[in-house]
Parts: C-alpha cells; structure tokens; sequence
C-alpha cells in the first residue's frame, strides 16, 4: 500500500461518506435535470488552436459518427480511416477541436493506466503488459508526429514522480525493487540526486521512469485533425450533438438546427461530458482541476531555478502538483486542486483567483527564486475519472454499435492515442488476443452513488485532501 492514498483510495471512501451521508438523509425533490455546458478555452495551448471547420448544415448519413473532437475521437477518426479508407466517417466537435481536456491539460504524456501507475493493481504480467503496451504507444504517437510534419513540441525523455513526504520512500523502493525483476527500466533517485535533476530540494527522492514526457496538447490536435482529414474524415465543429438515439440505426440531434444524422456505429469520444449525453452516468464523475503558466524565464531565472534536466515530474500527493517546462521556458504547474459540482456538473463555479494564489505558493516553496515571476494565467479543465480508477474502453448498446473510450483519470494523452487504436480493432472486429492482458477492454465501471450523495462524499474527501496537502 501506498503511505498516502491514492485516487482510487479517494473514490472509495467519497463513497463510503456518502453512503454515510445516505443512511441520515431524506432525498428531496427530483433533482436538476442534466445539461451540457463549455466552459471558454482560455488556456495557454488554446493559442495553437485550428481555425474550426463550418458546422453541419444539413442531414447526414454516415458508416461511423464520432462525438467530441479531442484526442480520443481524432485518434479513433484516424485509426478508422487508415484500416478502412471506404469508411463514411464525421466527426462532430461542440465548439472546436481540442476545447475540451485536451486542450487543457498539463502537457504530461505518461506510460502505464491510471490504476497501474507506481503500483501494482493485478499482477506482474499485467503490469509489466500494460507499461510495455503503453510505452509502445507513446512510440507510435512519436512516428505519427514526425509522420504529420508538424512541431508538437513532443519530448519523450522521461519524467520523475517526486516524493513529497519522506514516509514515501520505503513504498517506492519496495515497488522499483519488484518493477527490475519485471525487467521494467524504472530507477530510484534519493534526495540528492533528485535535486541535481530538478534544481529544487524539496523532494526527499523520486521514480526516474526514462518513457514519458511532454508535449504541447494543441498543437498535437493540430496535427490530429490534419491527419484525419487528410485520411477522409470530415470534421464539424460548432457542431453540438443535442440528443441520441440508440438503435440498429443510431440517431443524432447535431446543432440548433437539430440536423439529423443516421449511422449504423457511434463513437463516444467525450469523456468527462459522456453523462450529459445519456450515458455512463453512474460510472463517471466530471472532476475539475487547474492549471496555471508562467511567463518566459529570462536567463537569469533559468539559471537560478537550475532545472537542468528539463525533465517533467510530479509529486506523490493524492491531490497531486505536476510540472512541466515548456521549450519556449514557460512553466505549466497543474494539480494540487479538485473540484466535483452537483449533479455531475461541468460549469467551473469555484475561485480561480484563490487557486491561483495557492498554487503560486506552491511554485514558490518548489522554486523560491521564481516568487517574483510573472503569472500569464490559470485556467480549468475536467477529468473523467471512475470510482476506481480504471479507464474502459469497449462497446455498449442494446445492438452492440455504440463504442466509447473514457475515465483516464489523468491520464488522458497517451491512452486517448492507444484507445483510438482498439476502437478501430473492435471496429473491424479483430481478435482480441492482442489485448489479452487488458483489463481495460470491456471493464464494467463500477457505480457511484448517485445525488445528492455523490456531491456529499466528494466534497467531503476532496476537502480533506486539500488540507491533507
């Protein structure tokens, strides 16, 4: 076990406090009726992003409709259409592509699933199946890159996972001791080591785990939709889906106009915003967090912070920091902040100002000799995270036509790429001896409790947390 708990050790006991909270409580009236909402995409990535394309103007036949137009519906567009260039294939995007976690996040590319990562959540073949699978995709994601001809700022050096208390050390040393009899290349850094590194002294020793990076989500979007429609995919932004259908024939409602597009295969490829269309709404919570970036370090700042390595990292926190430097030597600090809003809500209410404040203290303690640095800007974005911290992808539907991939639960950039692949093979129908070891595949999420009970025990654990770090 972990010193400290984990997302998963969250979830469950939100669940627990609710459940607490259920056995003194009387449910009120029927609750608010569900809808979606977009926040504006003020992130620092958001620069890069595409011109959109024209909305849907019209009705629709198509082989396969896909919803959302972030890396998981790019990724399966493009999979799709390089197995299958026959395929009338359209892609429907809300607003424009990247709006939505993918062009929000912290720009951490990461191996292993969410409930892998640093630990050991089966057994070790699984575990060393799953690291081997996802560092193989982060491969892939590198040859479509250079593919494309478009800079992503894509940098696969490695990253850290740093320990934030020294009660830490004992769980790593025991889990990297197991990862090198996995033959896994991961290595444990003491104190000393670590700083040299990251040019800070306040971690008591890190994982060095030498796959894994960075990258810059917009412009990796950019590079998606080119590939996606050069491959023959037709692309809609501003281009709300308003209602499902399900049926041997799926329906969509597309746009104010609610044109009407038919198609015998759907993609889900909305994560966190999944519920609002009908679906998975008691397996998936829309959890906000934060990020926040600097303006360009001057040389002086640079040499001061001594982050020689440039290698990303993040700290062993249940509410977690992550850091990253850009190439442009922008500072992108994400995390250390949570927030779950009623009823599955995906309108931000919270204090971004007061985030922002605590989060600059955070950069502060990290690297004091950036207190004066000046903030350009902090903005939200929503995960989709499970109860157990399994991401899932697979295919659901009274006719077996309705295919999704969801709650990456943070992890969002490497396996949005590698479930767009499987969404392909279980398009195609392919045998599935490949994934043989992947829990993920067709995983039943399991339920959360629903209102208010939900919104109860969240809001319990994810403010102790907050004052736990």
């Amino acid at each position: 076990m972990k010193p400290h708990l984990s997302r998963r050790d969250f979830l469950k006991l939100s669940a627990l406090a609710a459940g607490g909270a259920a056995a003194g409580a009387t449910v009120g009236p029927a609750l608010l009726g569900e809808s979606m909402h977009f926040d504006s995409l003020d992130s620092y990535w958001a620069r890069e992003q595409p011109a959109r394309n024209p909305a849907l103007a019209q009705a629709l036949q198509v082989d396969v409709a896909i919803i959302g137009g972030g890396f998981t519906g790019l990724s399966a567009a493009w999979h799709l259409a390089q197995a299958a260039p026959e395929l009338r294939i359209a892609l429907f995007e809300a607003r424009g592509v990247g709006h939505g976690a993918s062009g929000r996040n912290g720009g951490m590319v990461l191996p292993q699933t969410p409930d892998e990562s640093m630990q050991i959540d089966y057994d070790d073949a699984t575990h060393r199946w799953t690291y081997n699978l996802t560092v193989g995709s982060m491969e892939a994601l590198a040859k479509f890159v250079a593919e494309s001809g478009m800079d992503c700022d894509l940098r696969l050096k490695g990253y850290l996972n740093v320990f934030t208390w020294p009660e830490d050390i004992p769980y790593y040393e025991n889990y990297v001791a197991q990862t090198e009899k996995m033959g896994l290349p991961l290595q444990l850094l003491d104190a000393k080591e670590t700083a040299a590194k990251l040019g800070t002294d306040v971690y008591h020793g890190a994982v060095y785990d030498p796959n894994g990076g960075s990258v810059h989500p917009m412009k990796l979007i950019r590079a998606m939709k080119q590939m996606a429609e050069a491959a023959g995919v037709s692309i809609y932004e501003n281009s709300p889906v308003l209602a499902v259908h399900p049926g041997k024939k799926v329906r969509l409602e597309v746009g104010r106009a609610r044109h009407l597009v038919q198609t015998p295969t759907l993609v889900l490829a909305t994560n966190a915003y999944t519920s609002k269309l009908g679906f998975f709404r008691q397996q998936l919570m829309p959890v906000h967090t934060q990020c926040l970036v600097t303006a360009p370090l001057s040389d002086a700042q640079m040499t001061a912070v001594g982050w020689k390595s440039a290698l990303p990292f993040y700290d062993s926190r249940t509410l977690l920091y992550h850091f990253v430097l850009t190439p442009d030597r922008r500072l992108v600090l994400g995390g250390g902040h949570a927030q779950y809003f009623f009823n599955n809500g995906l309108e931000f209410r919270g204090n971004l100002s007061k985030i922002e404040q605590a989060m600059a203290r955070e950069l502060e303690r990290v690297f004091p000799a950036l207190a004066d640095v000046r903030i350009e800007g902090v903005w939200n974005g929503v995960l989709g995270v499970s109860w157990d911290e399994h991401p899932a992808v697979g295919v659901t539907g009274e006719h077996g036509n309705i295919l999704y991939a969801l709650a990456y639960n943070g992890h969002g950039v490497n396996l949005a790429f590698l479930f767009g692949k499987i969404i392909a093979h279980i398009y195609q129908k392919k045998s599935m001896t490949l994934w043989r070891y992947a829990s993920f595949v067709d995983y039943p999420l399991p339920k959360i409790p629903p209102e208010p009970f939900r919104w109860l025990g969240a809001r319990a654990m994810l403010g102790y947390y907050q004052r736990e770090g």
